[in-house]
């Protein structure tokens, strides 16, 4: 929170604060919350859990970092909660530390992770995200390998892959 209220604009832009989007959203859709260095701060988690827990949305949300001292945290005081291991402080040991941390989810980042990292992360039930595809054939050659999740920012384009199989 940088001062910001809910339904303020920024440069013409409508800022919409997490509870907002709660109301809205809480068990329609699962929700990616992507903690980065904040996250670390009690009162800021705490508020962010508080919220989860209002909106009785815990199962429908999980939270996504790449800082072992976050995860580490989230461990401790929310296991409830899914964590899902980015790839901040070890691209290359991703799947290692979401094992660390009782991760079940991983979100790979394209061009560090390998067959072996799906692999292994399947082995111990670990669901892999791809941070990102766009191009089809793309999407496609990540799909065979044994993605489970595209990030995208054009599901239209990239949802076409599956529509055609």
């Amino acid at each position: 929170d940088f001062g910001a209220k809910c339904g303020d604009t920024f440069k013409g832009l409508k800022i919409s604060m997490f509870e907002e989007i709660l109301k809205k959203f809480a068990c329609h859709c699962v929700m990616n919350i992507h903690l980065k260095t904040e996250g670390d701060k009690p009162e800021y988690l705490d508020k962010v859990v508080a919220l989860i827990k209002k909106y009785d949305c815990e199962k429908y949300v999980y939270f996504m970092s790449g800082e072992d001292r976050v995860l580490s945290r989230l461990q401790k005081e929310y296991p409830s909660i899914t964590r899902c291991c980015g790839g901040g402080d070890g691209k290359w040991e991703i799947v290692d530390r979401a094992i660390k941390y009782g991760c079940k989810k991983v979100q790979l980042v394209k061009g560090y992770f390998d067959q072996t990292m799906i692999d292994k992360a399947h082995a111990h039930g670990i669901i892999c995200n791809i941070f990102w595809a766009d191009d089809p054939e793309e999407a496609r050659r990540y799909l065979e390998m044994g993605i489970d999740t595209i990030l995208t920012n054009d599901y239209n384009l990239v949802s076409q892959i599956l529509r055609n199989e």
